[in-house]
């Protein structure tokens, strides 16, 4: 037991109380009616609680067109604030999505920012992101909010500091309001854990938000925030992304601060490293936080950040797009196969898009070698946080299999970097040898699949494995025309037919997202970000 001396369930509940304590009475919806209606996209809109104004607010920009609202001053950030938090309450009570909601603090915060507006009635002096109500995943500090990333023992614990990254955000003008749900060990694709609960898909309830950015996922989704940050170790910007249907961004390691975040990595090992990221409801709104992030002199917050200034790069008036069908492990389903399909038939009649058919080598292997990285020590990191409390492993992190891990001596850890050495050669040489500017795949070989089923992240985690960027961009839903084929279309052997078999047609997976990553060199998200923008105008039709 924990030195508070109770166990999970007592302290868990009692979080939950404090929790709910923090939603105003008059933002509580009619939760019976709003699923009886069946769309939870939108209940926002539809339950009552926002009024003309704050519906217009939450529902018809990106970022970056209100903070253009905020500047000219056609709404004032307390106004905006408001709102976002009016959702964001809305949103959590369909889906379980916050962890730490901080709703009085954040309209504080708004009104001083509306005071300092005054000496800048054209908003040119302002901050660049002067009063946009940013929303963060639970694993990064706040000061004097807990950071207990869905594990019991670190309950009713508060940061001292806030972030890095929190701390950036404020001195740019955000006004931070919440924080979102996560599974327990953040390496799960279930954002489900003992002290919150299961975060729930607003697309479609019986499936997964995903994880672990699962809370941000479904609150993005629902437009309780437009912009959020999220970490990937292994796809857990990218999952939720999909499993969401918003745009997503794992960036290389260090350009975002990720100083005073909680990842649950063993201390002291030097391995895979998590990446923070934005995810928001338009490309653009991911580029705007890159580009912001990067010329803010980031070595100023954080120790270990690679502190490089954005760059102008261009994008060829041609692009050269590498296409991965499949990762050679896992056979993508009916309607993932459809979404790459009809998404590289578009690129190709775009005229501006050269679609070269590209194998990616050795997955099964680095993905080995990757769930290794991730738990140097076995289980024994991971079982001692749970027997503080007592508490047991939520079904997803038996899915994944991460407490059935064997350990690895100092030599085996040695082996490690050197094959990853060898395969970060081997990957340069994949884009060189093509002639490539960014591949094209699917971000997992399904889509959200049902609770407690997602158990791989060889799609995602081999790019975390070689520290490339990968953007999600969204591509459409499962529709009717996705009907369930034979098991004899997996290609892989009997694991991708366990795999493949979970797809049963539209009825179960009605409106589930289907997505795409991009991926793109190391070290160059500006690139990525640009040649990502590019597709996205091709592919949702966007100009």
């Amino acid at each position: 037991m924990s030195a508070k001396g109770k166990g999970y369930l007592a302290i868990a509940a009692d979080k939950q109380r404090q929790r709910q304590e923090k939603i105003p009475k008059e933002w509580m919806i009619d939760l019976p009616r709003c699923i009886e209606a069946g769309i939870l996209l939108q209940a926002p809109v539809n339950c009552g609680i926002l009024d003309e104004t704050e519906c217009q607010i939450t529902s018809d920009h990106d970022a970056i067109s209100l903070l253009e609202k905020i500047k000219t001053g056609i709404w004032s950030a307390e106004r905006v604030t408001i709102a976002f938090c009016k959702r964001a309450a809305i949103a959590h009570q369909l889906t379980n999505c916050l962890t730490e909601i901080f709703f009085d603090e954040a309209i504080d915060r708004a009104r001083q920012l509306d005071r300092e507006r005054i000496d800048s009635p054209d908003g040119k002096a302002l901050r660049p992101l002067h009063g946009l109500p940013i929303s963060l995943k639970d694993s990064f500090q706040v000061a004097g909010k807990d950071t207990s990333t869905g594990l019991a023992c670190f309950v009713n614990e508060p940061a001292e500091e806030n972030s890095a990254l929190a701390a950036l955000l404020l001195d740019l003008g955000a006004v931070l309001y919440c924080k979102t749900n996560l599974p327990q060990t953040i390496m799960t694709g279930d954002s489900d854990n003992n002290v919150f609960g299961r975060t729930l898909n607003p697309h479609n309830t019986a499936l997964t938000a995903g994880g672990s950015t699962g809370g941000e996922g479904a609150l993005i989704a629902l437009r309780g925030s437009l912009l959020g940050v999220g970490t990937d170790i292994g796809g857990s910007i990218r999952v939720p992304s999909l499993c969401n249907g918003i745009y997503g961004v794992r960036g290389s390691v260090g350009l975002v601060p990720h100083n005073g975040v909680r990842d649950l990595a063993v201390p002291g090992t030097s391995g895979v490293f998590s990446a923070a990221g934005p995810m928001a409801t338009s490309i653009r709104d991911c580029q705007m936080f890159m580009k912001v992030i990067m010329e803010s002199e980031t070595w100023r917050y954080d120790h270990t950040v690679v502190s490089v200034p954005w760059r102008q790069l261009e994008v060829p008036k041609k692009l050269r797009i590498g296409l991965v069908e499949d990762n050679g492990i896992y056979t993508p389903s009916p309607p993932v196969r459809r979404g790459l399909n009809q998404t590289a038939q578009l690129l190709r009649e775009s005229g501006n898009v050269e679609i070269v058919p590209v194998t990616v080598p050795g997955v099964k292997d680095i993905y080995f070698d990757l769930l290794q990285y991730w738990a140097p020590l076995g289980t024994e990191h991971y079982s001692e946080l749970f027997d503080r409390t007592g508490e047991p492993p939520v079904p997803s992190v038996n899915t994944i299999k991460l407490l059935s891990l064997g350990s690895t001596t100092l030599k085996g850890f040695f082996d490690l970097n050197v094959r990853r050495d060898e395969a970060a050669k081997q990957y340069l040489r994949l884009f060189r040898d093509n002639k490539i500017d960014a591949i094209l795949m699917p971000v997992a070989p399904h889509t959200a699949v049902p609770w407690d089923k997602f158990s791989n992240a060889s799609y995602t985690g081999l790019w975390n494995y070689l520290d490339y960027p990968a953007v999600v961009i969204p591509v459409g839903k499962v529709g009717e025309q996705d009907l369930a084929d034979d098991i004899s279309h997996a290609k892989y052997g009997p694991q991708d037919a366990e795999l493949y078999k979970l797809y049963t047609g539209p009825e179960l997976y009605k409106d589930a997202p289907i997505a795409l990553q991009v991926v793109g060199y190391r070290q160059t998200d500006e690139a990525l970000l640009n040649t990502a923008s590019v597709l996205d105008s091709i592919i949702n039709e966007k100009k």
